[in-house]
């Protein structure tokens, strides 16, 4: 079992387990143990498994509590309690807004459930969007196999007013968000990141947060 965030185990240990048969990871995102997995573990036919869901949860309530920050202005209302002023201004609601998700998985679907709870529309974008149903998730092209193309990805970030980001950190999705990207958005949305930091062009994503974007958060970091 290696643990989160401790791949560096996995290559200690290998040498002192000939006999070894199974190697299960608590996390879910594998490409910091994938080289090794394919030198290895693939050659000795060892079964490899990941912890797909087990951080769902967790992840989709730190997307909300992120909407809702900003959604309520809560730095605001912290500096307003600081220094004892009542400052009357309108907060925003989530209800009648549209969450965007860009991947479909366990995380998305998790995060799509609670969005329902707060009476919002969610929409969602992956690639090969004909196998099957994504839950409470619309998707905004389907039926369709085949890879993300920037017109799906407009499709999503023109009518979203928040987007999430749950993809894997792989070649294809290298910078999946950049100047393009964010410049497609809503004035004023949000952008929250929970998938792999590569995902997310930074400096694109830095020079958004002083045009259109109203926040970002980020769970993790290139």
């Amino acid at each position: 079992f290696v643990p989160p965030a401790s791949p560096q185990l996995l290559e200690e240990a290998w040498p002192k387990v000939p006999n070894c048969e199974w190697v299960h990871c608590f996390f879910a995102g594998v490409d910091s143990i994938t080289p090794f997995a394919q030198a290895h573990l693939k050659p000795s036919n060892t079964l490899f498994s990941n912890g797909r869901g087990a951080f769902s949860s967790s992840l989709a309530e730190y997307a909300m509590t992120a909407a809702l920050h900003f959604t309520k202005q809560v730095p605001r209302i912290t500096r307003n309690t600081d220094a004892g002023r009542w400052d009357k201004f309108t907060m925003g609601v989530l209800k009648g807004k549209t969450l965007g998700l860009i991947g479909c998985g366990d995380i998305a679907q998790a995060c799509a459930k609670l969005a329902k709870a707060f009476g919002m529309r969610t929409v969602g974008l992956r690639r090969n969007a004909s196998k099957g149903a994504a839950g409470e998730i619309e998707l905004v092209v389907g039926p369709y196999d085949g890879p993300i193309l920037p017109a799906h990805k407009r499709a999503l970030l023109e009518q979203s007013d928040i987007v999430v980001s749950t993809l894997p950190g792989t070649a294809e999705t290298k910078h999946f968000m950049s100047t393009e990207e964010f410049a497609a958005m809503k004035q004023g949305s949000i952008f929250i990141s929970l998938g792999r930091g590569t995902v997310v062009d930074e400096r694109a994503l830095f020079d958004a947060l002083f045009n259109n974007l109203g926040g970002a958060a980020l769970d993790v970091f290139e």
